[in-house]
């Protein structure tokens, strides 16, 4: 793609927008909202609601992850009243599922019901049973994380219900959180039964891990350290810091229980450096992300002052305009007296016309008189025109006879009522109708008698033409069809194609959609 500042403002809206957009569904931190900015500001006044909304919505997703929760649930408020008035029931589901988890977060737990029940209704529409899964079971961990152990397991069996296939991901998953549930309750039996259903079910180390860990967690509560012991080292996951710092709280705990105090005191020594380590990167990361801000605080004042420098320009063309129009109106009061004294002079000038109207009065009265006369001469001139006509027209007809009669001893004439009366076998094996050489001259003499010295001059304006191009032209003249002139000139379709297009084109100069037939007809 082209620099965004190629761009136009719509594309770099879009641009950004859709950036982001990918970002988040390839789970990609977005480290930055200058992209959203860009966005924001073009679709804060345009009419386009349903990419304003997105843009609102992905602010809000910034701002929560960023820990500005405030600003995030200010832009969820705006996103949601910027959707009113679009129908798209995938939209609306994300916005409050996601509004949804931040209330319960901030500890908002009625409004984030409210915002689940909302979400659920438009899954439901949707009739995505994925999405009602997926809802039932980030809204029952959020009641898991508050303590709401009732409605979480209420919550959690209402998706299993919904994944009525075990082959399904989300139904391992769901089992392991009602067995967290259950752990929660002390219920370490029901607990221990979940978990091991799920590991039945489950079929490689990404799903195994965690119920590893929640077995050995269980186990460990149970007083069960053997098995504890097994679970909880079969759990190694070591590639994210989280991960890291459970293993050392449990391994603490566990040591503790075993009287191994040492060992205890070690994993809570790693446990709280790792703790401060994640302390640290989030800190180095929030100051990063200040220091974005700082920049982009930088940027918006350099827009200011050239938003300043802009409204300056607009005044002095404002003022520049006010004074042209200024000089246009005393222009126009001027122009109103010079029309005003121009008046005057024309009120005098038509006493003057009066006068010479009267004049011309008279002078069309012996017009009229003139013209009676020429009426008079054209009715007699039509007359002799018309008796000429009609001398022509006879002469027409005449000379129309004459030329059928010329072309009726013409041995073409012979030879075309010899092709109509013989076979289509005969005329191929025949010669007798070929055309001689004499015969082609005889009949280009009597076509230049029978239309007006057409060789002569078809010869004068096309001096390239030879003989054989003549007589092709004469046939085409009278009327000879293109089947009969294969026989007549002895020769194929396909040359006498090639004849007439190079006649045509190389001789005639004439373009592809002109018509060759046509023009020698009309010659």
């Amino acid at each position: 793609m082209p620099s965004i500042s190629q761009l136009r403002k719509e594309e770099q809206a879009l641009h950004a927008l859709l950036f982001t957009q990918a970002q988040y569904k390839n789970y990609i931190p977005v480290k930055s909202d200058s992209l959203l900015q860009i966005a924001e500001a073009y679709y804060r006044t345009s009419s386009d609601s349903l990419h304003k909304a997105w843009t609102l919505f992905y602010l809000a997703q910034y701002y929560r992850d960023s820990d500005e929760k405030e600003k995030a649930l200010s832009y969820f408020q705006q996103a949601n009243i910027a959707s009113r008035n679009i129908e798209n029931n995938q939209f609306k589901f994300l916005l409050n599922l996601h509004w949804a988890n931040l209330l319960s977060d901030e500890d908002a737990e009625n409004k984030g019901i409210e915002k689940y029940q909302t979400a659920n209704k438009y899954a439901i529409l949707l009739k995505d049973t994925l999405k009602q899964i997926d809802l039932y079971g980030q809204w029952g961990w959020c009641c898991l994380l508050t303590g709401k152990y009732d409605c979480a397991d209420s919550l959690f069996n209402m998706g299993l219900k919904l994944s009525t296939s075990s082959k399904m991901t989300y139904y391992n998953y769901l089992l392991n959180c009602l067995s967290l549930t259950a752990r929660e309750r002390k219920d370490y039996k029901r607990a221990l039964e979940l978990v091991n259903r799920s590991l039945s079910l489950a079929k490689d180390s990404t799903e195994l891990y965690p119920l590893w860990n929640n077995k050995g967690e269980i186990l460990l509560e149970m007083n069960q350290y053997d098995s504890a012991h097994f679970y909880l080292s079969k759990d190694t996951r070591d590639y994210d810091p989280y991960f890291k710092a459970t293993h050392y709280l449990n391994w603490s705990i566990y040591e503790e229980k075993i009287k191994n105090l040492p060992k205890a005191l070690e994993y809570s020594k790693r446990y709280a450096e790792l703790l401060d380590t994640i302390y640290q990167k989030r800190l180095e990361s929030k100051v990063v992300n200040l220091q974005h801000k700082y920049d982009y605080s930088l940027i918006q004042s350099e827009n200011k002052l050239l938003k300043i420098k802009r409204q300056r320009l607009y005044i002095s063309l404002t003022a520049i305009c006010m004074a042209v129009l200024t000089v246009a109106v005393i222009f126009f009061y001027k122009r109103r007296e010079e029309k005003r004294k121009l008046a005057e002079q024309m009120r005098s000038k038509d006493d003057l016309m009066k006068e010479m109207r009267l004049q011309l009065q008279e002078k069309t009265i012996d017009l009229h008189a003139a013209q009676e006369k020429i009426i008079e001469k054209e009715t007699a001139l039509d007359k002799e025109l018309s008796q000429r006509e009609k001398m022509r027209s006879e002469y027409s007809s005449k000379e129309a006879a004459m030329r059928k009669e010329i072309l009726r001893h013409s041995e073409i004439i012979r030879k075309m009522e010899q092709l109509n009366k013989m076979s289509q076998q005969d005329k191929i094996q025949s010669r007798s109708v070929v055309l001689s050489d004499e015969e082609q001259d005889n009949l280009a003499e009597v076509i230049n008698i029978c239309y007006n010295n057409f060789t002569d001059r078809l010869w004068k304006k096309f001096p390239t033409l030879t003989k054989a191009d003549i007589s092709l032209c004469c046939l085409i003249k009278i009327g000879i069809s293109n089947s009969n002139m294969l026989y007549l000139l002895d020769t194929s379709k396909v040359a006498l194609k090639k004849r007439k297009n190079r006649l045509k084109h190389d001789k005639m100069g004439m373009d592809e959609n002109d018509s060759l037939d046509e023009f020698i007809m009309e010659f």
